[in-house]
């Protein structure tokens, strides 16, 4: 009879384990959303430089993407150029058109963080991406930290799902 319930318990938390790591979804088209992205990357004081939405872009690529979610394997396509990651806090190491990148990718509540290095013909450039869905899974936003002449900024870009 204990076995049963051992049995049971064990069940019980694999299934709650399962349902954790499942958590959010951030699988859909995805179209950048130019007013929100400027409004949330207000100029710097003195003038100079726009916000990540000046020309569109937002310094991640604006236009359309496409997340694709299945466990802990996830692929961010933007145009014809697509980035897979798994999702599991590990290092990895992936090719990317711009060179490679050695990350770790982990899931949090609502949100979902890259961190690591992307090695390129130019030398090596940190990554710190995090990624954020709102509670109805309609807007992502992408706050996405670099070093800027030896200053930090963190650059967001607001996307809607479609």
């Amino acid at each position: 009879m204990k076995k049963g319930y051992l049995l049971l318990a064990l069940g019980l938390c694999l299934v709650a384990v399962a349902v954790a790591v499942a958590g959010v979804d951030f699988s859909g088209t995805w179209a950048m959303n130019a007013e929100k992205t400027t409004a949330a990357n207000p100029a710097p004081a003195g003038g100079g430089g726009g916000g990540a939405g000046r020309g569109g872009r937002g310094g991640m690529g604006g236009g359309e993407m496409v997340i694709k979610q299945a466990g802990t394997d996830l692929s961010i396509t933007r145009g014809q150029n697509e980035t897979k990651y798994v999702l599991d806090g590990a290092e990895h190491t992936v090719t990317t058109q711009r060179g490679d990148l050695k990350y770790k990718a982990v899931l949090s509540g609502d949100s979902l963080t890259i961190t690591g290095t992307q090695t390129t013909q130019r030398g090596e450039t940190p990554l710190n991406e995090k990624y954020t869905l709102s509670a109805d899974g309609k807007e992502l936003t992408i706050a996405r930290t670099m070093n800027m002449q030896g200053n930090e900024m963190t650059m967001k870009t607001i996307y809607d799902k479609k």
